[in-house]
């Protein structure tokens, strides 16, 4: 699709204008208590309830950007988990690669932090029922009866607690009705085989007192991506259960506790080779016996339209369970909460992650040469608990809440990477433009063999050369807080918070087992050391055949400046302490108008990068936290009789040391980045037209950015390289827009009719804008960096009972089928910045991958509730 302007998107959406899909304030939107809101003509009664201040509150009096979704909100925008959320929201989005319970990012306003490295945390912190989940891949089961998500927007370290430089998403599920039973189910049918089942009922087990809710979901979904080995990708494969008791002895006390599990097991996630390498060209594979193409039989456009790609075997398996206590008690003059989590989530991968359909290297006990004796495997245990109090004093005018948090996580995870029969052979294509094009060497690079990587190592073959390289991060975290509320009139008040929050973490990385005996030819061959006749080409040989994930430690010349890459081991402590502050000023000038003024200090946490390569040739391991300074002012308003919703908020976001993870094409390399900025704003209306026909729109404007000055000049040119470029995924111009019709037929049937498009402009797909080649940053555009702009389209009829009982929904997600991807990256080992030499014009010698975002889904969809 051609790129949209901000005039075609916002003519567009307002031809479209859209549904309860709602941003802000969407009369279906539940109250906290769970109770449903009423239907008919908006009135006050349409007063949405939040908790983003950890008291519950009107929506449209809490001087924060908050937008809030029930559950009929999200079912009919089709949202089944939150990747789905971006079609709700203009300000978020979400986006997985290699592997979704490690490489998932979600952004708020354009900010957020890159996945594939377990010791970074999200700039998004994600509540569920108030027990922080410290990973994105926690977060991506079924949202399961749920009866509200909110989405808070910019830092909310104050009250929610660490991590949430970027913003916050609550989501609270429906607690047990102590009066009556009731349940509910769903079951969709759709293409590429879904079969999507959800349920649950809620009884009391002592009237009044003791409640039981119990609920479950399964989704299983062929994959929409399919290879030219066969293979199918980004399937789902997952179910979740959930119990939950309710006691409530007394008005002044009760008790929540729930317990779920969950389990998934997934293909996630293939790439598209969107630009083949010139070594496939210059005939770099076929001169050392392999395939011309190099294994890759589809690229290109082509290949990009129709997902199709080239790897093998891909898997990805998540097992997790969490339990959970809150305690509500009544002092009287006080309100004392308590929240305890316990959460123990595990995941495991297999890939043969280069990409193409040869043997060159994979991971996990799949492995090529079935070296690897387990697969990859990440394991974190989180315990946290937390205490507030809160209540009213100096006759009303003060609202005081003060608090304390504790939290200790312990990570484990490891890792086996094994090199393939066919590695030496695909590398030696990459040495083949530097040998030719040489002078210096005066030979013909065949004079090395028919396999010139083969000869360098002296012999000594690289089928079966593994590494198993292990982390551990042990985590504790404690802070404490207060926010309070002075009015000063009616019309004005004052808000102030501040958190003191501590940190403290203690990282090791180490390896399990290795041998590399190729690496171990080419560090020691005679040729290649100073005088020798390669001497030169050391450094490029060396950083080759030593791929660093399969490398052993300790063996000479690995991790030192001249094979810098190479795995190395750490025991490193890293301590940090906060102080989160924020002042709010709201003042009210009438009724329906509410208007505020904010200034936040927030901040998240530092760590440790953890990837075999962290500490290769003497590297501190440890990253910085990264801080943010947010301004921020809005009006909500209501307006026609209650009838129109309008709210704005700007805003401008001041980040410092901002935490980036690159993958270079061999390693994972973690960074702070001195500056990065995101101003903009968020308009969103919601209007009910008549008792049935209801429209909403919302439109975000975000300029996320590393300026110009972003880093000092003798900063790196892999941080340089970034100045003066948008963030990536965050596009300037988001328009979200549709219609919710409603409408009941005689006495007994209801008829529902709703549809919603979402408009976004460019953006960046990749870490990197431009090319980087060892210390030189080029001029030249990273190639497919940029995704056009795009328009998805999602429509959804039904007919049922008015009463519930049963329903029958037609659907249709991304309509006109849109092909747009979420992150764009160098193939491993297949000609890239790494290797100049194989550079063409305009960076055509780079071979570059793409994960791609869902195509068109449909279905149809029976509800019962009871």
């Amino acid at each position: 699709m051609r790129k949209l302007d901000l005039l075609e998107a916002t003519a567009l959406a307002l031809l479209i204008a859209n549904p309860a899909y709602s941003q802000t304030t969407t009369p279906a939107a539940a109250p906290a208590d769970d109770a449903a809101a009423p239907a008919g003509d908006a009135t006050d009664a349409d007063v949405i309830v939040v908790t983003a201040t950890l008291r519950s509150e009107n929506l449209q009096n809490v001087p924060i950007a908050v937008t809030a979704f029930n559950t009929a909100t999200l079912e009919k925008a089709g949202v089944r988990d939150i990747r789905g959320l971006d079609q709700v929201s203009a300000s978020f989005n979400l986006n997985s690669s290699q592997t979704e319970s490690g490489g998932t990012t979600l952004r708020v306003r354009g900010v957020g932090t890159t996945g594939n490295n377990t010791g970074l945390e999200s700039a998004v912190g994600i509540f569920l029922d108030g027990v922080y989940l410290s990973r994105p891949g926690i977060a991506l089961g079924d949202l399961l009866d749920v009866s509200q998500v909110e989405l808070l927007r910019g830092p909310q370290g104050t009250l929610f607690g660490r991590n949430t430089s970027a913003g916050a998403l609550n989501i609270k599920t429906l607690k047990p009705n102590l009066n009556k039973f009731e349940g509910f189910a769903n079951g969709t049918y759709g293409n590429y085989n879904l079969v999507n089942l959800q349920g649950g009922v809620s009884a009391p087990l002592i009237n009044g007192v003791l409640g039981l809710r119990l609920s479950g979901a399964y989704r299983n979904q062929d994959g929409f991506q399919h290879s030219t080995t066969g293979v199918t990708s980004n399937d789902r494969n997952r179910y979740i259960i959930r119990g939950q008791l309710y006691f409530e002895p007394t008005a002044d006390l009760n008790v929540r506790v729930i317990a779920d599990y969950q389990r998934s097991n997934e293909k996630c996630c293939d790439g598209v080779i969107l630009q083949e390498t010139s070594l496939v060209a210059a005939g770099a594979y076929s001169a050392y016996g392999l395939p011309a193409n190099g294994g890759v039989s589809a690229s290109g456009l082509s290949a990009f339209n129709s997902r199709t790609t080239n790897g093998e075997q891909f898997k990805d398996r998540i097992r997790q369970y969490g339990v959970s206590a809150e305690v509500n008690y009544s002092l009287g003059s006080a309100d004392l909460v308590s929240i305890t989590g316990y959460r123990d989530s595990r995941s495991s991968s297999q890939q043969e992650s280069d990409f193409t359909n040869l043997k060159v290297f994979s991971t996990g006990k799949g492995s090529t040469a079935n070296v690897g004796t387990q697969d990859g495997f990440t394991r974190i245990k989180t315990f946290s608990q937390e205490l507030r109090l809160s209540g009213n004093t100096l006759g009303d005018k003060l609202q005081y809440l003060v608090g304390a948090y504790y939290s200790n996580e312990r990570i484990r995870e490891a890792g086996t990477l094994t090199l393939g029969p066919d590695y030496q052979k695909y590398i030696s294509a990459n040495l083949f433009p530097f040998i030719a094009g040489n002078p210096a060497f005066g030979f013909n690079p065949l004079a090395l063999g028919p396999n010139p990587a083969l000869t360098l190592a002296q012999g000594f073959s690289a089928a079966g050369n593994f590494a198993t390289n292990a982390d551990s991060q042990n985590g504790r975290n404690f802070s404490i807080f207060t926010n309070n509320t002075f009015k000063i009139s009616d019309a004005l008040a004052i808000n102030f918070g501040l958190r003191y929050s501590d940190d403290r973490k203690h990282g090791r990385g180490f390896q399990l087992a290795a041998n590399s005996p190729a690496c171990i030819g080419v560090l020691t061959n005679p040729a290649l050391q100073p005088g020798g006749p390669l001497a030169g080409f050391f450094p490029l040989a060396a950083g080759l055949t030593c791929f660093p994930f399969s490398t052993q430690q300790n063996i000479p010349g690995a991790g030192t400046p001249a094979n810098p890459i190479a795995p190395a081991p750490f025991d490193r402590v890293y301590k940090n302490n906060q102080l989160i502050y924020t002042g709010k000023i709201t003042y009210k000038p009438a009724e329906n108008i509410n208007t505020y003024l904010s200034f936040t200090h927030g901040y998240k946490a530092g760590g440790f990068n953890l990837d075999p390569t962290a500490a290769a040739g003497g590297a501190d391991p440890r990253f910085k936290p990264e801080k943010v300074d947010a301004y921020e002012a809005g009006i909500k308003t209501k307006l026609l009789n209650n009838s129109l919703t309008a709210n704005l908020a700007v805003f401008y976001q001041d980040l410092s040391d901002f935490q980036v993870l690159e993958f270079t094409g061999v390693q994972f390399v973690t960074f702070n980045v001195a500056k990065a900025k995101s101003t903009g704003a968020e308009l969103e209306l919601n209007a009910k037209l008549s008792r049935s026909f209801s429209a909403n729109f919302a439109y975000t404007y975000t300029d996320a950015r590393y300026p110009k000055n972003c880093a000092p000049s003798n900063a790196g040119t892999t941080v340089l390289s970034l100045c003066g470029n948008q963030l990536t995924n965050a596009p300037k111009n988001v328009v979200i827009a549709g219609f919710n019709f409603d409408h009941d037929i005689g006495n007994t049937l209801n008829f529902a009719f709703n549809g919603s498009i979402r408009l976004e402009s460019d953006r960046r797909t990749s870490t990197q804008a431009v090319l980087v080649s060892g210390p030189t940053v080029l001029t030249t555009k990273n190639p497919f960096d940029i995704q056009d702009g795009n328009a998805k389209i999602n429509l959804r009829v039904g007919i049922g009972s008015q009463n519930g009982l049963w329903r029958i929904e037609l659907f249709g997600n991304n309509i006109t089928n849109e092909t747009t991807r979420n992150v764009t990256f160098n193939v491993p080992l297949r000609g890239g910045a790494f290797i100049p030499g194989a550079l063409g014009a305009n960076g055509a010698g780079i071979a570059r991958g793409a994960f791609l975002q869902e195509p068109r889904t449909y279905g149809v969809t029976v509800r019962t509730k009871f």
